[in-house]
């Protein structure tokens, strides 16, 4: 009976580390109300999302604190256990890009055919701004109420795909932010930013003993700025005005 020739040996391929990441994505303000100036949009970019989900917990676990993390519920008593959650994500491999848009000058509804098409839009050029080069991102959404026949997950997929000419977006799942942590803390940043950009105009002071400010304040210096009006960029924050 012959013997059968051992096959050579294949040279093992060099490892690569996976080209994807996690996107969340949040917003703040009301696009229909004239009396709110400002409607922003953040999204959150990590690796891998337990690397801030983990300490989170953690310190939720340990200070016995489940709310909602949320900048409309900033107080005095929160403030301390606000601080060192947002510090979670400066010591994290993560970065937040913003748009925020001034509808005083720019009318995003009227142009993207009503509030619907306007968060669509401001959400997918976000989306399609924040991912890399050869990357492949999944997309955790928060639940924005839409109508039935809008299809916001599969229009912000279709066209970041179409833009970049590859599947770029894997998939787009919209969540209640209530339960996800992510979200929240997108709130919670995002919502500083405005906040500033609001006493910027005057419809908010920044009083040095309002918690709100001193949570801003908190932030900005954890990102090394001085103010995110006008827009910022590091590695960290991304802070765009949007301009039609």
């Amino acid at each position: 009976m012959a013997k059968s020739k051992a096959r050579p040996k294949s040279k093992a391929l060099p490892r690569r580390d996976p080209m994807y990441a996690f996107g969340f994505l949040d917003e703040t303000g009301t696009l229909a109300s004239p009396r709110d100036p400002f409607f922003a949009v953040g999204l959150l970019r990590c690796r891998d999302p337990y690397e801030l989900q983990r300490p989170m917990q953690r310190i939720r676990d340990r200070k016995h604190f489940y709310d909602e993390i949320k900048w409309g519920k900033v107080s005095s008593k929160k403030l301390p256990i606000l601080k060192i959650l947002t510090d979670v994500f400066f010591s994290a491999d993560a970065s937040l890009t913003v748009f925020v848009t001034d509808k005083r000058k720019h009318d995003v509804i009227g142009r993207f055919d009503g509030q619907f098409g306007a968060y669509e839009a401001l959400a997918r050029q976000l989306v399609h701004a924040s991912i890399r080069r050869g990357e492949t991102m999944f997309l955790i959404a928060d639940e924005y109420s839409t109508p039935p026949q809008v299809t916001f997950e599969e229009n912000v997929r279709d066209y970041v795909n179409a833009k970049l000419r590859r599947r770029a977006v894997a998939g787009v799942c919209r969540m209640r932010s209530t339960g996800v942590d992510l979200l929240q803390l997108i709130d919670l940043i995002l919502g500083a930013i405005v906040y500033e950009y609001k006493a910027e105009c005057g419809i908010v002071g920044l009083a040095d003993y309002k918690p709100k400010t001193q949570l801003l304040n908190h932030i900005k210096t954890k990102a090394g700025v001085d103010s995110f009006v006008g827009g910022y960029r590091d590695e960290k924050i991304n802070v765009a005005d949007y301009h039609n």
